[in-house]
C-alpha cells in the first residue's frame, strides 16, 4: 500500500512539474511574441532578428515562401519598412491567441492579427486582418520564431455598433431631404420607423443614431454627420470613412 502511494504521490508531482514547464514556456513564448511585433511595429530589424531562428521559414498566401533570417528581415527592409511616409501596425486579436506546448523545445503560437495603415498627414486606417500560426523553438537559451505562417488575409468584418441612443420621430423629420453631392449624385433619406434610410443610386444604407446629429450605417463601417447653420437648420451631410471626411453633399431645397 505505501508503494502505491509513493508511486501515486511521484505521478502527482512529475505531472504538476509537467504542468508548471508548460505554463512557463507559454509566459515565455507570448512574452517574445510581444516583443517582436513590438520591433515589427517600430521597424527595428535588430530586435525582430535576435527572435529568429537562423534557418527560419516564413509563409505568406500573397508573397509566397522566404527563407532564412537574412532573407526575411531583408523583405521587411525593402517592404512595410521600405516605403517613405508609410508605416503597418500590427496587433494580435487578445481573445484568439491559443498556446501548443510541443515536445522538444518547440511550441505553437496561434490566431487572428490585423494591420492597420500609418500615413503622414492622414488618419490611421485598418487595412485588413489575417490568421497566422507560428512555430517557436527555444534555441541557444531564447524562444525565437523557427516555422511562421500568415494566411487567409482579407478585410476585417464589420460588426456594427450596439443601438444605444434613439430620437423621436420629429428630430429624425429634420434630416429627411434630398442631399446632392458632386462625385455621387442625389442622396435620399428618409424616415424609416426609429432610424434613417439612406439611398444613393443602388447603395442602400440602415442609419442609427450616435448622438443627435452623428449616425452609422448598419452594413458598412461609414458614419454621417448631418450640419446645420446658425439658425440650426440641416443644410449638409458630411460621409466619414476611416475616420475621415470621403464625402460632402449639400441639401437640396424643395421644388
Amino acid at each position: 500500500m505505501k508503494r502505491i502511494r509513493f508511486l501515486m504521490t511521484a505521478l502527482l508531482f512529475v505531472a504538476a512539474a509537467a504542468l508548471q514547464a508548460a505554463e512557463n514556456d507559454e509566459a515565455q513564448v507570448r512574452a517574445a511574441d510581444t516583443r517582436f511585433w513590438a520591433a515589427y511595429n517600430a521597424c527595428d530589424m535588430t530586435e525582430m532578428g535576435n527572435l529568429l531562428t537562423a534557418d527560419v521559414e516564413f509563409y505568406h498566401d500573397k508573397t509566397g515562401l522566404t527563407v532564412s533570417r537574412e532573407a526575411l528581415i531583408d523583405s521587411l527592409r525593402k517592404g512595410v519598412c521600405g516605403t517613405a511616409g508609410m508605416r503597418l501596425r500590427r496587433e494580435a486579436v487578445e481573445e484568439s491567441l491559443k498556446f501548443h506546448p510541443l515536445k522538444d523545445g518547440y511550441a505553437i503560437l496561434s490566431g487572428t492579427h490585423r494591420f492597420h495603415v500609418q500615413e503622414t498627414g492622414k488618419p490611421e486606417r485598418l487595412d485588413g486582418q489575417a490568421e497566422f500560426t507560428t512555430v517557436w523553438k527555444f534555441a541557444d537559451g531564447q524562444w525565437r520564431m523557427h516555422r511562421v505562417l500568415s494566411y487567409g488575409h482579407g478585410p476585417v468584418p464589420y460588426i456594427p455598433p450596439s443601438i444605444t441612443f434613439a430620437l423621436d420621430p420629429s428630430t429624425l423629420a429634420t434630416y429627411a431631404g434630398r442631399y446632392r453631392s458632386a462625385r455621387i449624385g442625389d442622396i435620399l433619406v428618409s424616415v424609416d420607423g426609429d432610424h434613417l434610410k439612406l439611398t444613393a443610386g443602388n447603395f442602400v444604407a440602415t442609419l442609427y443614431p450616435e448622438t443627435k446629429t452623428r449616425f452609422f450605417a448598419r452594413e458598412r463601417d461609414l458614419r454621417f454627420e448631418f450640419e446645420s447653420d446658425e439658425a440650426g437648420r440641416v443644410r449638409g451631410l458630411a460621409v466619414f470613412e476611416n475616420g475621415a471626411v470621403s464625402e460632402r453633399a449639400e441639401r437640396a431645397k424643395p421644388n
